[in-house]
This record gives C-alpha cells, structure tokens and sequence, in this order.
C-alpha cells in the first residue's frame, strides 16, 4: 500500500556492509541483462549496476521478514527482463527497475529507492513536501490508488476520497507507471497547477489543483459540547508528538471537568514507528505499547509506556476506519489492550508489517520488510486489521481494498480473537453537536470548507456523533456501562 512515501511504520535508517562477490546463481543474471541495456554503455556502468544487484541480493538475504530462496529470486529477476518498462535502459537503471519489480513481488511493501527518492522520503518524514498533498499507492491493475488525502491540502480542499484512482497527470497516462513517475509529476513549484484525471467508481473528471509547500499539521483538536476533548492525529511524522502534547496540555487547561476524550485515527496512513508509539504513551503510565519481531518470531524491540498520562481515568473513545493502517493501527491496539479505551468505527486496514530503509553503498537504497510488529497480547494485525468495540456501518461506503487484498500481501498471523460487541448505522447516531475548534489551521479549514459550500452547512460527521454519544445518552451510551468494566478489569 503504501509504497510511496507519505509515511509508513516501522521505518529504520540502517547502513550497509559492501557486497561480496557474486555468486554463480547472481552471475546468471548480470549475464543475462546486459541484451536490455542500451548500446555503448562502459565498463564502469556495468560494475556499477552489477554492485547494486549483489549488495541488494545480499541484503535481502540477511534481512527480509521471510528467508529468501536467492535462485528463485535470480530467476525471477531474469523473467522480468522480458517485460521491463522503464525508460532508462543504462546498466544502472535496468538492473534498478528489475530489483523494483521484484521486491513488489516479495510483498507490497518492499521496494528499490533511488537517491531521489531518499529525498522525497525524507521530507515527508519532516513533516514538509510540496506538492497537493496525497497518499498513493498501486492498486492490483498497476493504477495510481489514492489511499488517503492529507487533512488541509490542495487534494482534500478538492474533494479527493480513498480510493479514487488518478488515471492521468497533466494528460500523462499513467496507468502502469509506477508510483515513482506519479510523485514526480505531481511534484513541482509551489503555485503552479497540476490537473488530475480522477476516475471514481464509473465516473471520470478531471481536478485542477494547485501545488503547494506542504506543511500541515499532524495534529489537530476540538471542544464538542464544552466538556469533551477531540484531537485527531492524521500521521505520524517527526513533529506529531510536540504538537500532541501541546493541544492535550491546551484541552486539560480548557476542560475543568472533561466527560471524556476521542482520539480520532481515521484516515491517518501511519508514519514513523517511534512516533506512534510515543503518542499511544501520552495516554498511559505503564505497559507495553507494541513490540517487534523479525524472521522466525524473534523479537527485535519493545515500548515500554513511561510517560504522564493526559486525561488520566477519563473514559477514551478511539476512532478508527478502513483507512486507518500501520500506526494507526498499533496505537489504537495498545490502548485498548492496556484497558484505555474503546474503538468505535470500522474494521481498520490491516497493515502489520515494518520496513527498513536501507542505503546501499552502490547508490540507492532499499526500503525492505523486515518484522511484524505486535500489540500488547500479542496479536499481529497484519492482513486481519484492529475489529473495532463498536463498529459504525455508513450507508454509502463503497468497496475498498484492504492490506489483505493487495497483490503479494503478507499473509494473516496471531488474529485478535475479539468480534465487535455491535453494529449500528451511522444515521441512527446522528445529533447536533457543538464544535470548537482549537488552532488557526483548523478555524481556516472550517471558513474554506463553508465557502466552497457556498454558505452551506458541512457535511455532518455520523461516526463522531456516534462517538459523541457514547459519553452522554446517544445509541452507543447503552454500551458505556458494559464496556468500561471491562476495560478497567484489562479485558
């Protein structure tokens, strides 16, 4: 899924030894692809390419989730020279694209990184890129699957939902382009259009966005009805955790007596390990957050909570959606788990797997699975997703690839046993709430919406006023008093 880029959990910078020499099965193949490199390449592009190829074989080897079967892998690798689409057919860039593919068919994760991918990576673990502001990634049919817009960008603003595809940039097909091309046409000078061609179910339209320095926060937050805290965390990057803090430490100075707390996850992709576990850690004092284990169930690392504790005793709703992936999902498993809280919504994404990023010393990198990462019980959420408490069934949802229905996913491991304890429609939850926005991103956020509604009301918000209800006498109060036994018995 998230192949790009925007952000992913589990993520580490880790340094590589340099390759030995090649073995007689990886001779095989620098044999074998020098027919597609473009005439007249040197001697020194060939060594070059032929270091990248071993380096990255040997990684994989030492390093990958699962032990990989290297002849079957050289020989996969040679198939594809067949079938190569890529422009650059210099040593380099041919035995790049291979190595590309056939990561994508260890698992949808894995991929081949060029410096200038490095780059982009970077920023957007910074919490600064430019551009419209989009999550992407490659569906089964090679298309260009927005997974999710990023809150206050030029692709939210535009209306851009989950699982739209972009069939075209700028009138460049790009269907079977991969998400690299995709990135770098949308990329561009701040200011400057970009026209996407959206296909949406059976519909195709075009949107004409403008690009921008893409500096949004990662966190946002809310007064509903005066007495309860709302903050809503749409990734996990670098800055997320000081801007938590501060909105948490801004809603328990505002709040004198708080009727209960919503952590919203929906749509929040993931993002850097650490940091998700570091805001899970905000709402506990003690217990273990997420640990992570590698080939043949070895466990790698754990997070222990040791921080203060927002909201302390104050009943917590967790909202999470079939967006909500990676992060999200660990962070919302660990406070249910350790007895925080309750999850209302929809059965989540289902990505449980971490990467590494790895430079490699032939240039480039790889960004390769390496561990599972499990929640407090040991569950692993890979393929399965987090079940939600309360699950919130919305009338026009539409079909929506899951991790599980990715092309070469990971398979299901260590399911939580837990069912949803009921099901409810979105519309029967529905009531007016009161909303005070905390921030000046968000008050703009709100004007911009209303404008381009022409002075109409926004869309309400079904599952929140779910959640909303659970602390007062809406439909889901009925369950308060069984759930939050069971959350303070650790159940």
């Amino acid at each position: 899924m998230f192949a790009v880029v925007i952000s992913f959990a589990g993520t580490r910078l880790v340094a590589c030894a340099g390759p030995a020499w090649p073995s007689d099965e990886e001779r095989r193949f620098l044999d074998a692809y020098r027919t597609s490199v473009t005439a007249g390449a040197s001697e020194e592009q060939f060594a070059h390419a032929d270091k990248l190829y071993v380096e990255a074989l040997q990684v994989l080897s030492e390093t990958y989730v699962e032990q990989i079967d290297r002849v079957a892998f050289v020989d996969n690798s040679i198939a594809m020279l067949g079938d190569l689409e890529t422009d650059d057919t210099s040593p380099i860039g041919v035995v790049g694209a291979v190595l590309d593919d056939s990561l994508h068919d260890l698992d949808p994760h894995s991929a081949y990184m060029t410096d200038d991918m490095f780059r982009r990576l970077q920023e957007s673990t910074e919490g600064s890129f430019a551009g419209v502001g989009i999550v992407i990634a490659l569906d089964d049919e090679k298309r260009i699957r927005i997974v999710s817009p990023i809150d206050d960008t030029p692709a939210a603003r535009a209306g851009l939902r989950p699982d739209d595809r972009i069939t075209h940039i700028d009138g460049y097909q790009m269907v079977g382009e991969p998400i690299s091309e995709a990135v770098r046409r949308m990329r561009g000078r701040v200011g400057d259009p970009v026209t996407l061609t959206i296909q949406r179910v059976e519909d195709s339209f075009d949107v004409t966005v403008k690009r921008a320095r893409i500096e949004v926060p990662s966190v946002t937050a809310s007064i509903i009805d005066q007495d309860i805290g709302y903050i809503r965390v749409s990734r996990f990057d670098a800055t997320t955790l000081d801007q938590t803090q501060e909105y948490l430490q801004e809603l328990e100075d505002r709040i004198a007596s708080p009727r209960g707390i919503i952590v919203d996850l929906r749509r929040n992709p993931g993002g850097l390990l650490d940091s998700a576990a570091d805001i899970a850690d905000q709402f506990l004092t003690e217990g273990l957050i997420v640990a992570t284990e590698g080939r043949g169930e070895r466990k790698l690392r754990s997070y222990e909570a040791d921080r203060s504790d927002f909201f302390e005793k104050v009943p917590m709703a967790i909202l999470l959606d079939r967006g909500s992936a990676s992060g999200a999902e660990l962070m919302a498993a660990a406070l249910r788990e350790n007895g925080r809280g309750i999850i209302i919504g929809e059965r989540s994404f289902g990505k449980g797997s971490m990467q590494r990023i790895m430079p490699l010393t032939s240039g480039g990198g790889l960004k390769i699975t390496t561990g599972y990462y499990t929640t407090p019980e040991n569950h692993i959420v890979q393929g399965h997703g987090v079940i939600p408490d309360i699950e919130i069934t919305l009338a026009d949802a539409e079909e929506f690839e899951r991790e599980i229905d990715l092309e070469h996913a990971l398979p299901s491991r260590r399911r939580d046993p837990r069912q949803s304890l009921a099901t409810l429609e979105a519309t029967s939850c529905e009531q007016d709430i009161e909303i005070e926005r905390l921030g000046k991103s968000s008050r703009e956020n709100l004007e911009e919406n209303l404008a381009d509604g022409e002075g109409e009301k926004p869309l309400r918000d079904s599952v929140l006023e779910c959640a909303v209800g659970y602390f007062d006498k809406g439909p889901l109060a009925n369950y308060r008093n069984q759930m939050e036994p069971l959350l303070r018995a650790g159940l």
